[in-house]
């Protein structure tokens, strides 16, 4: 039984002895695999040799690094495993040396640069529009506005305009009035003229003087109460055909367009300074423009503006900024602005409502704060026209006050070419049309003074009526219409104040009293500055990334292929490409620094490129806000 007892412990032993061997193996495997970085790191230190081969690198701080790839780095000269350009040499850590203008690199590989959609396209220059979009309403045109002030107290016993809206031409009748001061003035005018004109030939100086004096006088104050050339002419005719002196002024109609107020009525009472009626000629409409405050530094004089109404769809109209007004109107926070249309059809009313798209020029910095060329307007170069010619016409006006004959057919035939060398409109052929032979007739009597004198009043007749309707040049000597009352429709043109009568010359050289002047017109408009050749270098909208203090793009490297350096520009108000150019109506900022033309800029993609480096960036080898890749 001992015996027994004694195997079978040996059995358990024996097993316990397997067991626990398990459990050792087991927990030694574990411990092995849980610690294995640690007795690897010790393997490492027992095995390493005792110099490393880069140690003297090590000491002497050196490094090797690619320019393409700049994540290159070795401790040893050679050739970069990517491109195969000889690795360069510079002290470990230093920073990377960037070109000038360039703030961080980012390399990308063909692949990722397809992947991302990456495109480029050159710096090139653009004519730039700035399109400023604003509401505005349309207006009279206050120049072509004239309101018929009753220069003297009367009654309206008949009136040829009896409804507003109705349109009249120049000159036509708008009312009768009866005065008994303007009676008088009549009577004594047409008396004047009278006498003037029976005078004797054997008239004593002083007796000519005197009455030449009085019939001066006596037709200054109807023309002072708006008496016109017409009008005296009419006075005139009248009293020759009858002898009796007219009992009602006709007041008649200072320019052609429609009544648009008219507080008289038939047989009512005007007094002195009443407006009875109000004329606008329709021809021309003012565009008031409200512009917003900041685009206010971005609209110059001479602007070109495209005129849309809602009620003209199909339609479109042109004009130009003539007037900026100088405040800002500080409750809307708009600037005033004033844009004239022309308005042949009479299609746009008053009152309308209009949109404004103010195309206005990029500029480059040299022409910063330039005043706005100027120039000429259609009517002012009629006026410039008919201004040469006149110079021709007083040649021969001072001649003939001269009582000389030569140089007069001359001068007239140099008048006539000046006018025929412009191609004016309708009413300028026909007048020039009349004049050819007027001047030719000069030739044949060359000699004779009184038959030049004769052709010259009918000639006098012609450049009046083209001078009220051409004008002459604002700015230079006045042009007076003079009149005379010797003769038929005696008038004519000059520039001194007192008269000069080239139908009397030196016999009755101041008999004539002046009657009117010819209008003036602006010789010039402010030109759109922007003209053939004025281009700026931009860059399209989509390639530049605004930071909130910085305007940054992309820019191709052209000797690293893949590589894109990331530079901050300095670029203008955003602008539209002139429809004279490539790419019309896209949007480009124009660029003032940072970038030269034929760069190639990051149009597509570079706000993928602005992730990259700043998740990939390296800051140890760049300055802050450099990030390099």
């Amino acid at each position: 039984m001992a015996n027994n007892v004694w195997s079978d412990a040996c059995a358990l032993a024996k097993a316990a002895a397997g067991r626990f061997r398990f459990l050792a193996v087991f927990l030694a495997a574990a411990l092995i695999v849980g610690y294995w970085d640690t007795i690897q790191n010790y393997v490492d230190k027992w095995t390493r040799p005792p110099v490393a081969p880069d140690s003297l690198a090590r000491v002497s701080d050196i490094e090797y690094y690619c320019a393409m790839h700049p994540q290159v780095i070795r401790s040893q000269a050679g050739d970069c495993p990517i491109c195969g350009m000889p690795l360069i040499k510079r002290k470990r850590g230093q920073k990377l040396q960037l070109p000038g203008g360039v703030v961080a690199r980012v390399q990308l590989t063909p692949e990722r640069i397809a992947m991302a959609g990456v495109q480029t396209s050159p710096v090139i220059e653009r004519e730039l529009i700035h399109e400023i979009r604003a509401a505005a309403t349309l207006d009279y045109d206050e120049t072509r506005v004239a309101q018929l002030s009753a220069r003297v107290a009367g009654r309206a016993d008949e009136l040829f305009v009896k409804s507003l809206g109705q349109q009249v031409k120049q000159g036509d009748p708008l009312y009768s009035l009866y005065s008994p001061e303007v009676y008088t003035a009549q009577r004594e005018y047409l008396q004047a003229r009278k006498r003037a004109r029976e005078l004797p030939v054997n008239t004593l100086d002083d007796l000519r003087q005197d009455t030449i004096q009085v019939y001066n006088a006596t037709m200054q104050k109807l023309v002072l109460w708006g008496a016109s050339s017409a009008d005296l002419d009419r006075l005139d005719r009248q009293f020759d055909e009858s002898g009796q002196v007219p009992s009602h002024f006709i007041v008649t109609s200072p320019i052609a367009g429609i009544v648009i107020r008219k507080p008289i009525f038939e047989g009512g009472y005007v007094q002195t300074g009443d407006v009875p009626y109000t004329i606008a000629d329709l021809s021309n409409l003012w565009l008031q423009v409200r512009i917003y405050e900041q685009d206010v530094p971005l609209v110059k004089l001479g602007d070109d503006v495209d005129i849309t109404v809602a009620s003209l769809a199909n339609t479109s109209f042109t004009g130009k900024v003539t007037f900026l007004a100088f405040q800002i109107d500080p409750a809307a926070r708009t600037l005033a602005a004033r844009v004239e249309i022309a308005n042949p059809g009479l299609e746009l009313r008053p009152g309308l409502f209009a949109d404004a798209t103010i195309r206005a020029p990029v500029l480059a910095a040299e022409t910063a704060g330039v005043p706005p060329a100027t120039v000429p307007s259609a009517a002012a170069a009629n006026a410039a026209v008919f201004g040469n010619a006149l110079e021709s016409y007083f040649t021969a006006h001072r001649l003939l006050s001269e009582d000389k004959t030569q140089g007069v057919s001359q001068a007239l035939h140099e008048m006539l070419a000046k006018l025929q060398s412009f191609k004016g409109g309708s009413q300028w052929i026909e007048h020039v049309a009349r004049l050819g032979p007027m001047v030719h007739a000069t030739m044949e009597a060359s000699g004779d003074v009184e038959k030049l004198r004769m052709i010259f009043r009918d000639i006098s007749t012609e450049m009046i009526a083209l001078g009220m309707q051409s004008g002459v040049p604002a700015g230079e000597r006045t042009v007076r219409v003079f009149r005379c009352p010797m003769g038929e429709k005696p008038n004519w043109l000059q520039t001194p104040s007192e008269t000069i009568n080239p139908y009397q010359g030196q016999k009755m050289l101041d008999c004539g009293a002046q009657i009117g002047t010819l209008p003036q017109i602006g010789m010039s408009v402010p030109a759109s500055p922007s003209i053939a050749g004025r281009r700026l270098p931009a860059v399209p909208r989509s390639a530049v990334i605004i930071t909130g203090t910085k305007n940054v793009v992309f820019v191709a490297n052209p000797q690293m292929p893949g590589v894109f350096d990331m530079k901050v520009v300095k670029l203008g108000p955003l602008a539209n490409v002139a429809a004279a150019d490539t790419d019309a109506g896209a949007e480009f900022y124009p660029v003032l620094e940072g970038l030269a033309a034929g760069d190639r800029v990051v149009t597509a993609g570079a706000f993928l490129l602005d992730a990259e480096n700043r998740l990939n960036g390296a800051p140890e080898a760049a300055a802050p806000g450099e990030l390099l890749h």
